[in-house]
This record gives C-alpha cells, structure tokens and sequence, in this order.
C-alpha cells in the first residue's frame, strides 16, 4: 500500500539526527570532489582565454576578460570550499550540521552564479543560455539540497537571470526566448534537485536499515557465542567452554611443564534449600555462590558451573599447597557470608575435591575430572564443608 501524499511529503523534509548526519557526510565527500575537478577546470578556461588562442577580435575583450575573471572568482571559490569540506571531514568530531549544509549551499550558489555570470558575458557574442543550464543541472546533480533551499535558490537565480537578460540582450525576440528559456532551466533544476534528493534519501535510509540490521546481527551473534560458552544463570563457563580450557592448558603444560589443579565444588544439603525455600532461592543461592567465586578467585584461573549447584575451577600453575590454600579460603568465605532473606540470614557451606598434576607430569582431563570427583566424595563423606585432594598422577587408564 503506498503513502499518502503528505507523509511522502514531510518525509522529504525531516531527517533524523542520524540521517541528517549522513547527507551532511555525502555532501562534504561531494565538495572535496568538486573542487579537485572544478579548480583544474577553472584553470585551463582562464589559460586558453588569456592566451587568445582563436585570435578573438579587440571589440570582444571585454567578453573575454569578464569570463578569465569569473573562472578566476569561481576557482578560488570552489578551492576555498574544497579546503572546508577536507577539514570538516578530517576533524575527530564531526562538523556542526549547519557548518555542512551552509558549504552545500554556498557551493550550489556558487555553481548558479558561475553559470548566470557566463550567460551574462556571453550575450556579447551569442544568444546562446547553455552556461546557465549547465550551472542549474550541474548544482542538482552534484549537491543534495534540502527541497525548500533548492526552491529559495533557483527562485533566486531565475530573478537574477531575468534582470541579468534585460541587461546583456538588447534584441527583444531574443531575450524573450532566453528568459522564457531561464524559466524552463530553473523549473528543471528544481524538479532534478527534488527527484535525486528523494532518492538519495531513500537510498541512505535503505543504507541506514542495513547497517542496523548487521549490527542487531552481529550482537545476536555475539549473544549466541556467549551463550554457547556460559552458563545462563550465572554468567560462569558452561561444561562445554570449560572442557576446552582445561584441555588448552594441559597441552600447555606438556609444553611447559608446570603444575596444575582441578578444583571441584558442591554445596552443602542444597536438595533441602529447594525443598524448604523453594527454587527461586536456590538459584538465588546458586547466583550468590558464582559471585563469590568469581570475585575472590585469581585472574588467571577458570570458573565453571558444572550442573545443579556443582561448580568447576581450573588453577594453572597450583600445586597442592597453592590449590589446597585457595580452597579453603574460599571455603571460608563461603562459610562466612551468609545468603540475605526475608526472613533473616541462610548460612551455607560447600565441599571441596582438589585433584592436581605436578609439574613435569602428564595427564588427561578425563583422569583429572574423576580423581577430583573422588576427592569430593571423600569430603562429602568425610562430614561435608572441607577440602580434600588427591593426587591425579596416571597410575592406570579410567578412559
């Protein structure tokens, strides 16, 4: 179904910040353009006038020096221009909309007047308007000009071009022509500039939508790429992530040898923290546990939720005495910090299995995860809230 006229309409006119800053963008790109091919344009027109290659007549050099001049002032212009529009572009900050939109329109200015200054000289030798049109054409398809400011400037320039006529033709037929002429290049200038206006807008607009579109894609994907490594309750590494880990620094050990543990925890009667207070504190309590893990741990270790209210953590570099020290320093902090509720405080504990590879000595992840699981096991058995260790030096195969 299409628009309505009238939102087609304002639609032309409001731009958003972000779109707004883009037609400022393409325009100041646009000008850097036109003044590295309009200044060397410029210049050869200046060159081949002052060097009276065709061997012009004395009558007609006034015709001559008016237009040197011109391309002289317009050069100079559009170099001026070209050097603000650079600037404006290099900046770190991007230039104040206004700055922008006052270079476009003094740049499509400037390219009417070039054109309306030639056609005035040019009535010496020809009735010939073609600068004029050129100059209407060329600030159209050059510049994108907000429609009420291409309408204020061809407006102008067709009164000037009509004052600009009663002065420079003396035949009426021909000046009648050409200002019936200047009417038919300026309503074409305005109909151009509207028509590459909206189409450049839709176009940015269009441009606009996909990039956000990708971005919204690439954050997706980054949301997938964390989900897929961590866990959703507590922002830990998954099982899966850490299964990696820990294969990554065994390798590195056999490169390097040095010793590392495997860290393996389990709180405390937490089928009854379900079933007295529900789940919703549980997870609260699996949430407070993660927390304290994650921020009394060093940064070089891994943490992970392995299932339930087990979690998983990777010492590089531990042998037993460090493993054993930063085991049961959290074992105390756990004890020490109790859970806030409604109700009052909820005390926890834990149980630590430590399973750990001296330097020098290899072992797979497999071997380390199950002596840790026995050393947890012995602490569960052993009366709960303490740390056990066994040492996971291969003395078989449990793969």
């Amino acid at each position: 179904m299409s628009q309505p006229f009238s939102q087609r309409l304002r639609q032309l006119y409001r731009l958003t910040p972000p779109l707004a800053r883009s037609v400022a963008s393409e325009n100041l790109k646009r000008l850097t353009w036109l003044a590295l091919i309009g200044v060397p344009f410029g210049l050869l027109h200046i060159l081949a006038f002052s060097l009276n290659l065709q061997g012009t007549r004395a009558e007609f050099d006034g015709w001559r020096h008016g237009i040197i001049a011109t391309h002289a002032v317009v050069a100079l212009l559009l170099a001026c221009i070209g050097l603000l529009a650079w600037y404006a572009r290099r900046r770190t900050e991007p230039a104040p909309l206004l700055y922008c939109e006052a270079l476009g329109t003094g740049a499509a200015g400037v390219l009417l007047a070039f054109g309306l200054t030639i056609t005035f000289f040019d009535q010496q030798v020809t009735s010939s308007i073609t600068p004029f049109l050129m100059g209407c054409v060329a600030a159209a398809l050059i510049l994108l000009l907000r429609p009420l400011a291409a309408a204020t400037l061809y407006v102008g320039a067709f009164v000037a071009f009509e004052l600009a006529m009663e002065l420079a033709q003396p035949d009426p037929q021909m000046r009648l022509s050409n200002q019936m002429g200047g009417l038919t290049i300026c309503g074409i200038g305005i109909l151009l500039s509207l028509i590459l206006w909206s189409g450049n807008l839709r176009n940015l607009r269009q441009r606009q939508h996909l990039r956000r579109q990708r971005k919204e894609l690439e954050e997706k994907n980054r949301q997938l790429e964390y989900l897929a490594g961590h866990d959703p309750l507590t922002g830990l590494f998954n099982r899966r992530q850490f299964d990696q880990l820990v294969k990554q620094e065994l390798a590195r050990c056999d490169r390097q040898p040095m010793p590392v543990s495997l860290l393996m925890i389990d709180l405390d009667h937490f089928k009854f923290i379900n079933d007295r207070y529900g789940h919703p504190l549980g997870d609260e309590v699996i949430r407070h546990t993660a927390n304290l893990l994650r921020k009394h741990t060093r940064s070089t270790d891994s943490v992970a939720r392995l299932g339930g209210e087990e979690f998983l953590l990777l010492l590089p570099d531990s042998a037993v005495p460090q493993a054993m020290a930063i085991a049961e320093k959290l074992r105390k902090l756990l004890e020490e910090t109790p859970l806030p509720m409604k109700d009052g405080l909820l005390y926890l504990t834990a149980s630590f299995g430590i399973a750990t590879l001296e330097s020098g000595v290899s072992g797979t992840y497999e071997r380390l995860y199950a002596t840790a699981d026995q050393a947890l096991y012995r602490a569960k058995a052993s009366g709960r809230n303490r740390v056990e260790v066994m040492d996971a030096a291969p003395c078989g195969t449990l793969e």
